[in-house]
């Protein structure tokens, strides 16, 4: 996925990404309870599964967590204090996304 743009907006990150064609939302909270990630398009064969979620950078810098898929929503949400604090420390735009399934 290609990361339009990520701005911080009080305690969460909020922005754009593109996938297939088609732009969506997305929100990056500090982790709550679990960490997780909902996603707002259909995926087939994964429910609850731990997936593998990476953020990077032209220049090589990433940042990535493990964390339990949990359906759909209208927006991508991602809850991971790993992912939210690297944003948040670094100075670097993050331009890609990438989601592993097992």
């Amino acid at each position: 996925m290609k990361v339009k743009y990520l701005t911080k907006n009080e305690d969460i990150f909020k922005g754009r990404i593109i996938f297939h064609g088609k732009e969506y939302s997305i929100n990056i909270h500090a982790q709550k309870n679990e960490r997780i990630i909902k996603v707002p398009f259909p995926v087939l064969g994964v429910t609850d599964n731990e997936i593998l979620v990476r953020l990077s950078a032209a220049s090589g810098v990433y940042v990535q967590d493990h964390i339990k898929f949990k359906g759909t929503a209208k927006t991508l949400e991602i809850e991971s204090d790993l992912i939210f604090q690297e944003i948040l420390n670094n100075e670097i735009k993050f331009d890609a996304m990438e989601v592993f399934v097992k």
